[in-house]
This record gives structure tokens, C-alpha cells and sequence, in this order.
């Protein structure tokens, strides 16, 4: 089985959870190539991966841009295989604990796409090491002074997903 897991990652968190999962899938036997949802060196071509895991941080309740993106502009490609989800974002321990509503993208992509799980997984935040790269000033200082700062991703929940 040859699986691609794409991710969108804003700070580097997300971009985690995705090597994570596609050790864990290596672990399995699975093919699996890693890719950023920004990479458009190499376009998808019909039955070149068998399934899809698509993931990608949640900013304001949306999925990043290029995770959304790369469903809308790659779904004739990714319709007829499987495809599971991950959004990640929740940060600070008032809310990695309690319910998170699903991306707003999430139900368009379970019409396009067949999504066999959606899964949300806490992020983490850290300013020392955060990939602030794609972040303009204001959202650099927002960062470094109000963002909860930890890890929050619960490596076990992630690994069985």
C-alpha cells in the first residue's frame, strides 16, 4: 500500500503530527511519502497513492490555505481513494481537554472526498523554535507574548489514530 500524508503547518506543529503518523504507518508496512501541501513540484497523478491522510493546522476555525487548496485543486484525483483527516490547533490546557468542533472546511471535503475519519489533535507552540517564517510582524509579537507555550499533542492518541 502506498499512502500520501500532506500537511499544512503554520508554526512546525502540525508538520510534526504528519512525520508521526507516517512513521507509524511505516511501522505498518506502508509506503508512505511526506509532503507540504505547499510542495507543487510534483502533482498528483491518478493511482499513485492508494489512500490519503490530508492534515493541517486550524487557524480561527478554518483550515490552513494550502490544505484546502490541495484538496479543491487535486479532488478529481483524491475522490476515488480513501482519505483520513487531521486538523490540529488546540493549544493551552483550558482548551486541548474539551470538545473541538470540526474546520469549517470539513464537511465540503466529507461531500468531495471519501473521508473515512476526521480526527483533532492538540498542537504545540513553542517561540524559541516555532517557524515564524510565514508570519508578519503583528502576528510574531501576538505569538511570542499570548499564545499558550507547550506541547500539547498527545503522541499516544496520534500514533493509534
Amino acid at each position: 500500500m502506498r499512502v500520501l500524508v500532506v500537511y499544512a503547518s503554520h508554526y512546525g506543529s502540525t508538520k510534526g503530527i504528519a512525520e508521526r503518523i507516517g512513521d507509524a504507518l511505516r511501522q505498518q508496512d506502508v509506503d508512505v511519502e511526506l509532503r507540504s501541501a505547499d510542495d507543487e513540484s510534483a502533482p498528483l497523478a491518478e493511482d499513485s497513492f492508494d489512500a490519503y491522510v490530508i492534515g493541517s493546522a486550524v487557524h480561527a476555525g478554518h483550515r490552513l490555505r494550502p490544505a484546502v487548496a490541495f484538496v479543491r485543486e487535486n479532488v478529481d484525483v483524491l475522490a476515488p481513494r480513501s482519505a483520513w483527516l487531521f486538523s490540529s490547533g488546540p493549544i493551552g490546557e483550558k482548551y486541548v481537554h474539551g470538545s473541538q468542533p470540526d474546520p469549517a472546511e470539513i464537511g465540503e471535503f466529507r461531500r468531495l472526498l471519501d473521508v473515512r475519519d476526521h480526527a483533532v489533535f492538540a498542537g504545540s507552540f513553542d517561540p524559541t523554535t516555532a517557524d515564524l517564517t510565514k508570519a508578519g510582524w503583528l502576528e510574531r509579537q501576538i505569538g511570542k507574548r499570548f499564545l499558550p507555550v507547550g506541547d500539547f499533542r498527545d503522541w499516544a492518541s496520534i500514533e493509534a489514530s
